[in-house]
């Protein structure tokens, strides 16, 4: 059974998150690049198992049901979900084999016999011929061509001459022929080591000149000349390609009333890209500066396990380098929190420390390509993932210099987001969510945004402070210029961050931008956006008796609950 689910697994990574598997990695140039004496992007295993004795590794994963729920920590089981072979088990740069010193350039020897009369155009035929008592003897024949070149023939000439290989030359010089010929006392004297030239006379050495089609013919009356020489060649290298040490994804149990439950099991895609890893998105446009961490999860026994609620949340906590600073957090999933930890002993010489990650799985409606986005769902998926990039990653950029500050955290239900960006003429953070407009079943696709702003992120963007009376505003705009459906938004502080929540706008390719201000009153209730009348919260529930329970707006009641709307 477990077997089974990892190839299910498999074939569900392949359509979302996961890289390509290595029979199409070679030839597909989107992913990471592997380059000689450079980091590589890798696979996060438990700190406990670590075969490539990364840096960046996962010291834990704890799940907790519902928000009253007591968290149930995690342990790896033996399923093991390889990546294609670009993604290695470490961040280690791959040692360039030493062939990759050679020179470029080796001296290989070349025998030249050629007549220093006349220039023959390119094309007739050339014959060197030897004597043999009273017979002339043919030693080689074919037509002139340019790799036999001399400076003092015209253009598309050439004198007659021939150039040997080694291999060739040595092997005409002991031939027979040449041993049973008059000139054989003379090129006897040839030496490749002195690299001396030799002088044969044409009554026993001569070429032949003649027309393709054997119309006319001449011979050299001239001495031919012969040498050996040192010819510098390109040297033919074998190329070994870099081969990383290929790494895996892990699954995570969660024991149940201290017994194993298979319920719950999940498997962890983690991956960490070094500053100076190279990612590509095709053959030549490929960049350096993609430091991030990526972290999904998806069930591996449950089919659909978070398909009617979405209540659960999962922390995992990292072991990173403390080199590492996150810039700015992305991704589909809700109830986002990402914040550093404790300090951590030191690793392979570098200073290292905690990165905790707490995020829920959501409902995102996918359809179409990569390339195109498609009006009507045909799928709605229920996990989670998010990317946390780090202030090395070009990403961050967008966010201005305040975003240099980092902790600026934009999650969503769509299935793409265009990195948040900072609109100095607006004082706003912009984002373009994309995904279909439709669900499945025909019915509009509700947007779900949420933005955690750390205080002094707030207070460099806006110049407000968080313990002051705040008003969270999100203006939505479509290209179509459609009018955005009711939407309602939802700030509080909570500790250090400003939670913003907009929820209730529709899909294909939203353009929200989200501003904070200071506001004279205290009241905190829900605001909408510009332009965009004010509705009642709402919430949905599942009602058996006196028994109420709390589930997404998608999400099904188990049998025997009635499904309602009510107010919040």
């Amino acid at each position: 059974m477990k077997k089974f689910w990892g190839l299910v697994l498999s074939a569900l990574l392949s359509l979302t998150l996961a890289p390509l598997t290595s029979a199409h990695a070679a030839s597909d140039p989107h992913g990471p690049r592997l380059i000689y004496g450079a980091p590589l992007r890798h696979a996060l295993t438990s700190c406990a198992s670590n075969p490539g004795n990364a840096i960046a590794c996962i010291e834990s994963v704890t799940m907790t049901s519902s928000s009253d729920a007591t968290p149930v920590g995690g342990r790896i089981t033996s399923m093991q979900i390889p990546t294609d072979e670009r993604y290695a088990n470490s961040e280690r740069p791959i040692t360039a084999p030493e062939s990759s010193t050679l020179p470029a350039t080796i001296n290989i020897p070349v025998l030249s016999i050629y007549a220093p009369e006349g220039c023959h155009g390119i094309g007739t035929i050339q014959t060197l011929q030897i004597r043999i008592g009273n017979t002339w003897t043919d030693l080689k024949k074919e037509p002139a061509s340019s790799t036999f070149t001399d400076s003092n023939c015209p253009t598309n000439m050439r004198y007659a001459g021939f150039n040997f290989s080694e291999a060739e030359g040595t092997a005409l010089l002991a031939s027979d022929n040449i041993k049973n010929s008059a000139a054989y006392g003379d090129l006897s004297a040839l030496n490749k080591a002195s690299a001396n030239k030799i002088e044969v006379s044409s009554a026993n050495l001569r070429f032949r000149i003649a027309d393709p089609n054997g119309a006319w013919e001449w011979f050299s009356t001239e001495k031919l000349l012969l040498s050996w020489s040192q010819v510098g060649t390109p040297q033919v290298i074998e190329v070994t390609l870099p081969e990383a040490n290929r790494g895996y994804f892990e699954e995570w149990t969660f024991p149940k009333n201290g017994k194993a439950d298979s319920t719950n099991n999940i498997a962890v895609i983690a991956e960490f890209q070094p500053y100076k890893a190279t990612w590509c998105w095709s053959e030549t446009i490929c960049n350096d500066r993609r430091e991030e961490f990526l972290l999904a999860i998806r069930p591996t026994t449950t089919p659909g396990l978070w398909e009617e609620s979405q209540a659960a949340s999962f922390t995992i906590t990292m072991r990173a380098a403390k080199s590492f600073q996150f810039g700015e957090v992305s991704g589909s999933a809700q109830r986002v929190v990402v914040k550093y930890g404790k300090d951590l002993p030191p690793v392979n010489g570098q200073a290292t420390r905690e990165i905790i990650a707490t995020f829920s799985p959501i409902a995102t409606a996918r359809g179409g390509t990569p390339t195109e986005m498609a009006v009507k769902a045909t799928m709605i998926t229920h996990d989670a993932n998010i990317w946390i990039y780090g202030q090395n990653n070009g990403i961050v950029d967008g966010l201005g210099v305040c975003g240099k500050i980092g902790g600026v955290q934009v999650v969503s239900n769509a299935m793409h987001s265009l990195d948040p960006s900072w609109n100095a003429e607006t004082e706003s953070i912009e984002v373009r969510l994309s995904t279909p407009h439709l669900r499945p079943d025909g019915s509009v696709n509700v947007g779900y945004l949420e933005i955690r702003m750390p205080r002094e992120a707030a207070m460099c963007m806006w110049k407000v402070d968080l313990d002051g009376n705040l008003k969270a505003s999100v203006n939505i705009t479509y290209d179509d210029g459609s009018s955005p459906s009711v939407a309602t938004v939802v700030g509080q502080r909570i500790g250090n961050d400003y939670l913003i929540v907009s929820s209730g706008f529709h899909y294909s390719s939203p353009k929200l931008a989200i501003k904070l201000s200071n506001s004279a009153s205290t009241d905190q209730t829900p605001t909408a956006p510009e332009a965009t009348p004010v509705v009642a919260k709402t919430k949905t529930v599942c009602v058996k008796g006196k028994t109420i329970k709390n589930i997404a707006p998608s999400a099904k009641c188990p049998v025997g609950y009635a499904k309602k709307v009510v107010k919040a």
